[in-house]
C-alpha cells in the first residue's frame, strides 16, 4: 500500500512538472495581439458627409492590414501593437481662404505603438512605458514639413525652410527635418512645395513684426483699451512649443506622454527692438530690384532651424531656400478623401532615434520589432497605390 502511494505521488509530481514546463513560455516568445481603434469624430468633421469619412477610415484600415501582414506582426511575439486612427477635416498648414484657394482635403493619421510583455506583481501585460512608434499619415501635406520651424505666416500660407532630402527609406523619398526622418510617398509629377520670393518673405516679416507692436497693414479697428499693449510693454510672437498626447500603461496604470510640436504664442520681445527690425526689413525691400523681388528667398543654413532667420544677400546661392506648402498638389479630378499623399515617421525608444536606418538603436524588443516591421512591410503596394492614382 505504501509503495502504491509513493508511486502515485511520484506520478503526480512528474505530470505537474511536465505540464508546467509545457505551459511556461518566455515573455519574448509569448504570442501577442494587435488592436485597431478610431477616435470619435471631432467638431471639425460635423459638416463632412459620413460617406466621405467612411472612405478615409477604410484607407486607414487598408494600411493597418498591410502593416499587420508583415511577418513580425503575424502573429506578434513578445509584444502588442496598438493602432489609433484619427481624421481631420483640414491640414493645419492649410490656411488659405477664398475662392481661388485649392479645396481642403480630409487628412488622417494611423499611429502604431508597440509595447513589450513584462511581468509585474504576478501579472503579465504589454507595457508601453518605453514604446516604439510609427505614424502613417494620409493627405497631410503639413507632415512633410514636420519638425521644421515656421519662419513666417501671411495671408497666402506658411513660410518654411525647404526640407532636405536624405535618400530613401524602404523605397520612399526621405527628408531630414531637424534630425528626424519623414518618408514620403507622393506623385513625382506634382511639387509638394513652391518657392517663396524675397519680396513675399520681407513683406511677411514686416507684417508679422508689425502685429507684435500693434501696427497693421489692414484698416484700424476699434478695440478695447485693455486689449492693446502699451508703448513700453513687452510683446509676444508665435513660436513652436511641445504639445502632448497621452496613453495609459496597462502594467501599472501610469499615464505616459508623447510630445508633438504645435504653434503657440510665446517668447516676449522689447517693442523698440521689433521696430528696429521692421525698419531693416523695409530698407531691404526698398533696395530690391524688380528681378531680385522675384528671386527665391534664401536663409543661412545655420539659422534655418529657428524662426525669423535673416535673408542671405541676393547674390548668394547657398543656404536654404524658403518655401510654402503647395496645396494645389492635390488633384481636383479626384475626390478630396482619396489618398494622394502618404508620410511615415518613426520613433525608437531609449536614445530617441527617429531614423530606422541610423545605427545605435537600442536592443530593446519593441525597437527590434519595429525595425522588423519597417523592413518587412509591403511598402511597394502603398507606393504603387499613390503614384498610380495621382495623375
Amino acid at each position: 500500500m505504501r509503495t502504491l502511494f509513493c508511486c502515485l505521488i511520484a506520478g503526480m509530481l512528474f505530470t505537474f512538472s511536465h505540464a508546467s514546463a509545457e505551459e511556461y513560455v518566455p515573455l519574448s516568445e509569448k504570442e501577442g495581439k494587435w488592436s485597431f481603434s478610431l477616435s470619435e469624430p471631432g467638431a471639425d468633421l460635423k459638416s463632412i458627409p459620413k460617406d466621405r469619412q467612411k472612405k478615409i477610415r477604410a484607407s486607414l484600415q487598408d494600411i493597418s492590414r498591410i502593416v499587420t501582414a508583415a511577418p513580425a506582426m503575424n502573429p506578434p511575439k513578445g509584444f502588442e501593437a496598438r493602432f489609433w486612427g484619427s481624421i481631420s477635416a483640414r491640414d493645419r498648414y492649410d490656411s488659405c481662404k477664398g475662392k481661388s484657394c485649392p479645396p481642403s482635403h480630409l487628412t488622417a493619421v494611423l499611429a502604431m505603438m508597440l509595447g513589450r510583455y513584462e511581468e509585474k506583481d504576478g501579472r503579465i501585460k504589454a507595457a508601453f512605458n518605453t514604446p516604439a512608434t510609427m505614424d502613417i499619415s494620409i493627405n497631410n501635406l503639413g507632415h512633410v514639413f514636420a519638425n521644421l520651424p515656421v519662419l513666417y505666416r501671411d495671408s497666402e500660407g506658411y513660410l518654411l525652410p525647404e526640407p532636405k532630402q536624405s535618400g530613401e527609406r524602404a523605397g520612399m523619398t526621405a527628408y531630414l527635418n531637424n534630425g528626424r526622418i519623414v518618408a514620403v510617398i507622393a506623385s513625382p509629377k506634382r511639387p509638394l512645395w513652391l518657392p517663396v520670393s524675397r519680396e513675399r518673405y520681407l513683406k511677411a516679416a514686416i507684417e508679422t513684426a508689425g502685429k507684435q507692436i500693434g501696427i497693421s497693414s489692414k484698416p484700424a479697428r476699434k478695440v478695447k483699451k485693455n486689449s492693446t499693449a502699451d508703448k513700453g510693454a513687452i510683446v509676444e510672437r508665435q513660436v513652436f512649443v511641445e504639445s502632448t498626447r497621452t496613453w495609459i500603461d496597462p502594467a501599472d496604470e501610469k499615464e505616459w506622454i508623447e510630445n508633438s510640436r504645435s504653434v503657440t504664442t510665446g517668447i516676449k520681445e522689447d517693442p523698440e527692438k521689433v521696430k528696429e527690425r521692421i525698419q531693416q526689413f523695409r530698407k531691404e525691400l526698398d533696395e530690391l530690384t524688380p528681378e531680385q523681388r522675384r528671386m527665391q528667398a534664401r536663409i543661412d543654413a545655420l539659422s534655418a532651424d529657428s524662426p525669423q532667420a535673416p535673408l542671405l544677400p541676393p547674390d548668394r546661392t547657398d543656404g536654404v531656400g524658403v518655401v510654402t506648402p503647395n496645396f494645389a498638389y492635390f488633384s481636383r479630378k479626384l475626390n478630396t478623401e482619396t489618398p494622394q499623399l502618404i508620410t511615415v515617421q518613426w520613433k525608437f525608444s531609449g536614445s530617441q532615434i527617429y531614423d530606422p536606418d541610423q545605427s545605435g538603436i537600442s536592443e530593446q524588443l519593441n525597437n527590434q520589432k519595429l525595425l522588423e516591421i519597417y523592413r518587412d512591410v509591403d511598402w511597394s503596394s502603398l507606393i504603387k497605390k499613390i503614384t498610380q492614382i495621382v495623375p
